[in-house]
This record gives C-alpha cells, structure tokens and sequence, in this order.
C-alpha cells in the first residue's frame, strides 16, 4: 500500500503538469485536476501511514524519552502505541460513519465528474483501518515483549530512528557504502 501511495503521488504530480501545460500551450483543461488529485491524495496519505509505522518514519518528539532509563523507556514505547491505537480507533470509527452515509444517501461529487464520495472515501478509509490493524498487531507484539522482558527488541521496533540510520539509509539508496566508523 505505501507503494501505491507513492505512485499515486507521482500520478499526482504528473497529472497536474499536464493540465497546467495543457492550459498554457493548448488552451485545454481537464477541469477535473482538483477533484481527481485530491482523492489520490487523501487516499495515498492514509495508505502511507502503516508503511511509515513499519519504517519508524512517523514524527516523534522524545526529548525526555531518549533520557530515561530502558526500564522507563520500553513500557513508555508501549505506552504510545497504546495512544496511537485509541486515537486510530477514533479515526477508524469516523471513517466508516463517513463512508456508511455516503452510501446511504448516494452522495456524489459536486463537479464534473459526479463521483460517487463512497469510493474516494471507502479507499480513505481502507488505509486508516489497515493502519489500525498494524497497529493493534504491533501492540500485541509488543505488549508480549515487554512481559518477556526483551525490550531491546521493542526499541528496534518502536524507537525513533537515530540520525545513523537515516545517514545509512541515504547512502543505500544511492548505492554508496557508509563510512567504515559507521559499520
């Protein structure tokens, strides 16, 4: 899903050249620009979402977390996926209303193209309740590390990523080695 994300991103992206090259050189509009990137857009983000959970590429602020003992750390780590969860389960809980009305009203679009809002919003919904399922699967996960006392495995999973790996996912992107006092 976070694949197609960024894909739709890119369809985005190039969609929007055309019509504004369309427009300057040809005096052609799709006059659907607006409409079609904004659904591709709202969709991409919410299926983004558990491939950056997965990735450790959510923003996190943790200042004080980064100072307090592992024993503090670990359930704290927990602690915020347990946060995550009910506020996803909020989310999720939203979408579906959104989605379950547009259904039973019939609700389209106001534009040219007359979409049916249940499809739009179904795939908008569908990444936050994939998002919701990975993180209640890595909650239980988690929860089970931490009673198993193996919190090294929590950190792997749940800290923040340091600026050692992002330098190292750089390079590895670009095919370049890391220097050998970061190997």
């Amino acid at each position: 899903m976070g694949h197609l994300a960024g894909w739709a991103f890119i369809a985005c992206a190039g969609f929007i050249t055309f019509d504004v090259v369309a427009r300057r050189f040809f005096d052609f509009s799709s006059q659907s620009t607006t409409e079609i990137t904004g659904y591709a857009l709202a969709f991409g983000i919410s299926w983004g979402l558990a491939h950056t959970l997965t990735a450790r590429a959510h923003v996190r602020i943790d200042v004080v977390l980064n100072h307090l003992p592992a024993s503090i750390r670990h359930p704290m780590h927990v602690l915020s996926l347990a946060s995550l969860a009910v506020f996803m389960a909020f989310i999720a809980w939203g979408a579906y209303g959104l989605v379950d009305e547009s259904l039973l009203f019939g609700a389209t679009d106001i534009s040219l193209l007359r979409t049916p809002l249940w499809i739009p919003q179904g795939l908008w919904a569908l990444g936050i309740a994939v998002f919701l399922l990975l993180i209640l699967v890595m909650l239980v996960e988690n929860f089970l590390l931490l009673a198993a006392g193996r919190g090294a495995e929590i950190e792997s999973q749940l800290h923040a990523r340091s600026y050692q790996d992002e330098v190292a996912e750089a390079l590895e992107a670009v095919g370049a080695q890391p220097p050998i006092e970061a190997r």
